[in-house]
């Protein structure tokens, strides 16, 4: 991927500068999380938005139970500075995120009453966002659509077809579509929205915290290493998130059981329903060097990525993995399953990382072992890796948003580049 992001086939382009408007914008998210707040802290310091966020759920700054890890989670950094932000009360029968009849928020039909000239919907699961696509509709305010979607998951070709249909629908009273990156452009383009309605919003993470954090952890990698009884010399494989089957992390201990170098560890961070079964497994076939180190919040996770040399994700499903991005800012190269979504955007096959099937543990095996090998392409994969990552940040997002506004409200047009 060259600095000029325009150039390459199939990569998003947004519109040339605009003039400045104000643009009174209502952001509608699901709960707080660093991925979407920081960029919301960010987008609130520009003059151009005047910007209030809905949360249907406290999940995340709250007591409320996270339904990814079965646990209660409080994020140890500020998700809520600098921007104004409502909790809204949830109706629903049966609480839930992510479903359809477990939000039903009434209160965004008067919020959504104000005059606001733009409203970002994050994503279309669950009754109180479609009640606010109707709510925009009916006061005729443009509709900002963003999500990380990139294929529709649907058992059985009728439901398949039906969902089409209801997507096609929902999507044709959309004014503009905050693209995450190329597959999530796909997903919609499959389903018949056009090219000028797309506007590159990347999926980034804070570059600017994770950078100064790998300076700042530099000096401490032979500490950060013997806190978990890692030798200094060893070859650390490193694996953030959630320890779930569509992950693809029992593909990942018996490609480790390959390995001829009996110098690699595995750090596994993070938790979830199958951390027994990998336990067991490790147990059971005798592995050694693999660290099981549990969920770890936003502020510990770079000391793992400052103590590893390589960063894998092994997943047959994922919508974007934005472990990718940060795992790239602290200079490491990427071996992935090509399902990913921050894969096809961020990671160039042999550049700055390894690519290979979902599912395919021999090649999975002989990436990693090509790695361990071979420090000085570790190396040069990295410096790679840090040099994308920095032309896909924060201020590309708010370029976005800002051209899609100002399309929507009469000031310019997007362009999507195929």
């Amino acid at each position: 991927m060259g600095d000029n992001l325009n150039a390459l086939p199939g990569t998003l382009t947004t519109s040339a500068k605009l003039c400045r408007p104000r643009y009174k914008m209502a952001a509608i998210f699901p709960r707080p999380h660093p991925y979407f707040c920081k960029f919301l802290q960010r987008l609130s310091t520009r003059p151009e938005i005047d910007l209030t966020v809905y949360f249907y759920s406290d999940v995340g700054v709250g007591a409320a139970r996270d339904p990814s890890y079965g646990h209660a989670l409080q994020f140890d950094t500020d998700l809520l500075a600098g921007y104004r932000c409502h909790f809204l009360r949830n109706y629903a029968l049966r609480p839930r995120l992510y479903t359809f009849w477990g939000l039903f928020h009434p209160a965004l039909l008067r919020e959504l009453s104000r005059d606001y000239h733009v409203i970002l919907v994050h994503g279309w699961c669950g009754l109180s966002s479609w009640t606010a696509f109707a709510m925009a509709l009916a006061r005729r305010i443009p509709i900002l659509l963003h999500s990380d979607q990139n294929v529709i998951q649907v058992r059985g070709r009728m439901r398949l077809f039906f969902r089409n249909i209801l997507y096609r629908t929902l999507f044709r009273h959309v004014a503009a579509f905050l693209v995450v990156g190329r597959r999530n452009a796909a997903f919609y383009r499959n389903l018949g929205v056009s090219e000028q309605d797309m506007f590159l919003t990347p999926f980034a993470v804070d570059n600017a915290f994770f950078k100064a954090e790998r300076c700042r952890l530099e000096p401490e990698r032979v500490a950060l290493r013997s806190k978990l009884g890692i030798p200094p010399k060893a070859t650390v494989i490193l694996y953030v998130g959630r320890l779930v089957p569509e992950k693809g992390l029992l593909d990942l201990l018996s490609a480790l059981r390959q390995l001829s170098d009996a110098s690699a560890h595995l750090v596994l961070v993070g938790d979830g329903p199958q951390r027994p079964a990998l336990e067991d497994y490790v147990r059971s076939h005798h592995l050694h060097g693999v660290h099981l180190a549990g969920f770890r919040n936003y502020s510990q996770l770079p000391s793992f990525y400052a103590l590893s040399d390589v960063f894998v994700l092994p997943s047959y499903r994922e919508p974007w993995g934005a472990a990718v991005n940060e795992a790239m800012n602290f200079a490491l190269p990427v071996v992935a399953s090509d399902d990913g979504g921050a894969v096809a955007d961020l990671v160039e096959n042999g550049r700055n990382g390894l690519l290979f099937q979902p599912g395919d543990e021999g090649q999975l095996a002989r990436h990693l072992q090509y790695l361990v090998s071979h420090p000085e392409v570790r190396e040069q994969m990295g410096a790679e890796s840090a040099r994308r990552i920095a032309l896909w940040d924060f201020e590309r997002d708010i370029d976005g948003v800002l051209a899609a506004s100002g399309a929507v409200c009469g000031h310019a047009r997007g362009v999507v580049g195929r």
